[in-house]
This record gives C-alpha cells, sequence and structure tokens, in this order.
C-alpha cells in the first residue's frame, strides 16, 4: 500500500552551521570596517587639529628674480596654520601662474612642521621690443613676462614686425632668431643685436658693424660664406650682406646695391 501522506524535509545541519559561520565572517568584517573607518576618521581629525602640525618654517629655494615675500603671499599659509589642512595643490597652482615661475615642487616637512618650496625660473636668454614694449624671452625662444628697466641678452628690436598668425609665429620666429645667434656666434662672430623686420626678414648686427640679412633659418653655410666675404673683400663698417639665398652672397652698403659674392 502506498502512503501518499506529504513528508516534512529537514534542513541539513551542515549547511545550518555554514550559514552561521557566513554570518558571523560578515559580521566581524563588517565591525573591522567600521572600526578601521572611525580610527582613519580620528587619525585624520588629530592631524588636522593637533598643534604637533601647526606651520614652523618655511623654506624658499631657487628664487632670483620672484621676490620671496610673493612666494609667501601665493602659498597663502599662515604661521602656526596646520600644513594639513592646507590646499597644497592650490597653492602650486596659484606659483605657476606668475611669470617667471617655470616650475615649482612643494613638500611638507614633520619634524618640525614646515614646508619646503623648490622654484625653477626661466632664465632670461634675450629681451625683445616689440610695439615698442619690451618682453623677456626664455632659453626656449618663448616670451614670458614684459620686462622691466633690466635687459638681459641678446636685444631683438621687431618694431615693424606684425606676425601673421599671432602668439605662435612670434615665438616661431623668435626661436629661429636665437638659434640663427648660436649658429654665428658659434662661427667666432660677435653679435651685437637682431633687429627683425616685416614679412620676418632677420638683421644680425654684428660687433664688427656689418649686418648679416636672412630670411628663414640660418645655416653654417651661409655663416662660413659670410667669414669667407669678411676675410676676402673686407667689408667696411655698415655694409650689409644679404644671405638670403643659400648659395650666394649679395654685398652692398647701406642703401644701395653692391657686388654679388
Amino acid at each position: 500500500m502506498i502512503d501518499y501522506k506529504e513528508t516534512k524535509k529537514t534542513a541539513s545541519k551542515k549547511k545550518t552551521l555554514s550559514k552561521i559561520n557566513l554570518a558571523i565572517r560578515l559580521s566581524i568584517w563588517l565591525c573591522l570596517g567600521i572600526s578601521g573607518g572611525l580610527i582613519t576618521l580620528c587619525a585624520v581629525a588629530y592631524v588636522v587639529n593637533s598643534e604637533l602640525f601647526n606651520l614652523q618654517d618655511i623654506e624658499i629655494k631657487g628664487t632670483v628674480h620672484v621676490d620671496k615675500n610673493e612666494v609667501l603671499t601665493l602659498l597663502d599659509l599662515d604661521e602656526g596654520g596646520n600644513i594639513f589642512s592646507w590646499d597644497m595643490d592650490g597653492a602650486k597652482q596659484r606659483l605657476l601662474a606668475h611669470p617667471w615661475i617655470k616650475d615649482i615642487s612643494i613638500s611638507r616637512r614633520l619634524v618640525p612642521a614646515g614646508v619646503s618650496v623648490r622654484i625653477t625660473e626661466h632664465k632670461p636668454t634675450a629681451t625683445l621690443v616689440l610695439k615698442d614694449k619690451p618682453y623677456y624671452i626664455s632659453e626656449e625662444g618663448l616670451v614670458f613676462a614684459s620686462a622691466t628697466e633690466d635687459r638681459y641678452g641678446l636685444m631683438i628690436q621687431a618694431g615693424d614686425y606684425e606676425p601673421a598668425n599671432g602668439e605662435e609665429a612670434l615665438n616661431d620666429i623668435l626661436k629661429s632668431a636665437i638659434s640663427a645667434v648660436s649658429v654665428v656666434e658659434a662661427k667666432g662672430l660677435k653679435v651685437k643685436d637682431l633687429v627683425i623686420e616685416a614679412g620676418g626678414v632677420m638683421n644680425i648686427r654684428l660687433a664688427l658693424g656689418v649686418t648679416l640679412v636672412i630670411l628663414g633659418e640660418m645655416t653654417p653655410r651661409k655663416v662660413n660664406m659670410a667669414l669667407r666675404t669678411l676675410r676676402e673683400v673686407k667689408p667696411a663698417t655698415g655694409a650689409i650682406m644679404d644671405l638670403t639665398c643659400e648659395d650666394k652672397i649679395v654685398l652692398r652698403n647701406r642703401g644701395q646695391y653692391g657686388s654679388e659674392g
């Protein structure tokens, strides 16, 4: 005889213990997570509020043209202020906006609590006069600041030059100008100054009184041609050597054409 009565299923003891163990483990990890969070919160609160981390000293290195008082103002960190609650990234961005500052590193010191600032300034290698306004040019050939009464390095006059594509064109011709002077002086010729005319024509005025005229890149070959002409022709003071062609020199006095070399 078949018994069709419903039979009750009983949970396995093994499965029940497994579930209990899982719940215990989860509870333990939850407690550890909460405890860790509370410990971290308390540690942060201690660091932010502890007098142990109040500013005692600021060290500034690398400044030549940038006034240290300017640096202190831009840091915006008062004596006695907590070095960990201070916005160090914001201070770095403010300092990088200074025209003379090329790069900067800032770090915190714990004992004694302080801040170290190391500044890398632009190195002015030339002074540009553009539309009667002077500017400083960096070693990369970039305008980085308005000039004061001080003048640095090569003098570049560009009163009549009008850059076709704005700042990019100006930077390109300034890089070419500085490169051209480097090529010329590497051959032993001393450059007095450089004039950029309309259209980008460059007049490199030598200390001996002769002007080299180029359009575009100054090559060692062109300088060698100029040196040969100086030795053989011995042009008078005020003479102009037109080097706009790669394979010849047009030599003339100011205001009149002369011979080809």
